[in-house]
């Protein structure tokens, strides 16, 4: 058995949630924990049996988690001084002028979410783990170099345990799972490496269910779908090329390229998990499970909304195992570039989450944790078969039920109401004639539509449906409660 234990000295933790920068994380996320650990080693040397120890911890199984409660604290901002700055050539240094009692240095307004603890001393262990006598060593000499988790007012003092003390607050379940927390997996370690190098942010791209003490017993009321509730995001930035953003219109041409770019970085992995990512069985047919579907975070649902795509949500099934989807998602997070050929070449990057805009967090299209009943299409529903009906009425009501039946084929309860429309209810999204028909594989073109689902009780997304539904069609969002009342 492996057991950490952290003792926050100040009685307080200052730690910001992903992507929410007023949102204290707690308990700490073990990926969290482990970058600490990580950058106690770099920074000390980066000692050989330090990093074994680390190489190992990073493929054992998310952990179990003693936490107590917490108090958030109000957001208070604070000025701090920004660092002396070198002078000019031939011209002295200012910071002894900028240190003058009578000259105030510049200041930047930073705010820093807190929040008092229960208990100041967190536990996670790893019941299973059976650690050797040289990464036990190596472990325990890493965690007394550990002085904070979070931020730099996180004092903490960091041991190995002999043994939790209590029944887990919190426990990896990926049934009943009420929260999302980083955790590491195989190749982190060498993914912080290089960006300690780099001197740049790091990240860390899997994410594990816990459930919490109730073990998710009437926490989340809301039904989800096939996909999981908290998909792998990605931003994309303008390297070279003629246009200054993606349009959502050509949302299939990225969705394809980004799924190949994918698919490149899968050599070498179980067959299982190539399936997975790719949509096709070894033979080359299509894979009848649901699989990685790729779907478009765009500029919508704002009066000055434009429809361009601001990043990708790439989300699993959410019947994917946690090995399964940690090795997926770290050969997703290997993919740094799109070649897009006409629309030029894109960077893919993590979310800047200390001011992530609000088109780029899970919550605005999945509704989690509270869930939605009524959403509309960003993207057109593309038909699964051709309808028949001649006449309009009965055409449209024949589109409604080929909807519905798609909303239960991935999950959900089927819709109290279906509205076909050749227009998105969502601001800046493109109508569904701007959109290039997607073609089946006698070379024959699908109609598709924009439409707008009621359900009769609140449902939490991904909601991706249609035949295009892993490629980027058919994607929804929940409406706003103006929104509701106006359509």
């Amino acid at each position: 058995m492996l057991v950490f234990g952290i003792r926050y000295l100040n009685g307080f933790v200052a730690a910001d949630a992903a992507g929410h920068a007023r949102r204290v994380e707690w308990p700490p996320h073990p990926g969290r924990v482990y970058m600490a650990l990580a950058a106690a080693h770099f920074e000390t040397g980066a000692d050989q049996a330090e990093r074994d120890a680390l190489l190992w911890l990073e493929r054992l199984e998310a952990p179990q988690i003693n936490a107590a409660g917490h108090s958030e604290r109000a957001m208070v901002t604070q000025y701090v001084p920004v660092n002396d700055k070198p002078g000019d050539a031939g011209k002295p240094p200012t910071a002894t002028i900028q240190s003058a009692p009578q000259l105030a240095r510049d200041r930047q307004p930073r705010s820093f979410a807190r929040a008092w603890l229960e208990d100041d001393t967190v536990y996670y262990s790893w019941p299973s783990a059976e650690p050797t006598v040289a990464v036990r060593r190596a472990l325990e000499g890493l965690c007394a170099k550990v002085t904070r988790v979070g931020h730099s007012t996180s004092m903490v003092q960091m041991w190995v345990a002999s043994d939790a003390p209590r029944t887990p607050d919190w426990v990896p379940d990926g049934r009943n799972g009420t929260l999302q927390m980083r955790v590491a997996g195989a190749g982190l370690l060498e993914e912080l490496e290089r960006r300690y190098a780099r001197r740049t942010r790091p990240r860390i791209p899997t994410y594990a269910p816990y459930a919490g003490p109730t073990r998710g017993a009437a926490t989340v009321s809301a039904q989800g779908s096939a996909f999981e509730l908290y998909p792998l995001i990605v931003a994309f930035e303008r390297e070279e090329g003629p246009y200054p953003f993606l349009d959502l219109c050509a949302v299939f041409s990225v969705a394809e390229r980004m799924r190949e770019a994918v698919i490149s970085q899968t050599n070498g992995l179980p067959e299982r998990i190539r399936s997975l990512l790719s949509g096709h069985r070894a033979d080359g047919g299509s894979l009848p499970d649901p699989h990685l579907a790729l779907l478009p975070l765009a500029f919508v649902g704002h009066p000055h909304a434009d429809g361009r795509i601001l990043g990708m949500a790439l989300t699993l099934p959410s019947s994917v195992s946690l090995d399964e989807r940690r090795v997926a998602l770290q050969a997703i997070a290997r993919v740094r570039q799109l070649l897009l050929g006409p629309l030029g070449v894109w960077s893919v990057v993590p979310p800047q989450t200390g001011s992530l805009a609000w088109n780029l967090r899970a919550e605005a299209w999945t509704a989690y944790p509270d869930g939605a009943t009524h959403w509309a299409t960003v993207t057109p529903v593309v038909f699964d078969r051709h309808p028949k009906s001649s006449d309009r009425a009965r055409y449209q009501m024949e589109v409604a039920d080929m909807i519905a039946t798609a909303c239960v084929r991935i999950g959900l309860p089927e819709p109290r109401n279906v509205a076909v429309t050749s227009v998105s209810r969502h601001a800046g999204a493109p109508p569904s004639f701007a959109f290039p028909r997607l073609r089946r594989k006698d070379g024959g073109e699908r109609r598709h539509t924009h439409a707008m689902l009621e359900f009769g009780r609140p449902v939490c997304g991904p909601i991706s449906i249609g035949a295009g539904r892993f490629c980027g069609y058919g994607f929804c969002r929940p409406l706003s409660r103006r929104q509701e009342t106006r359509s």
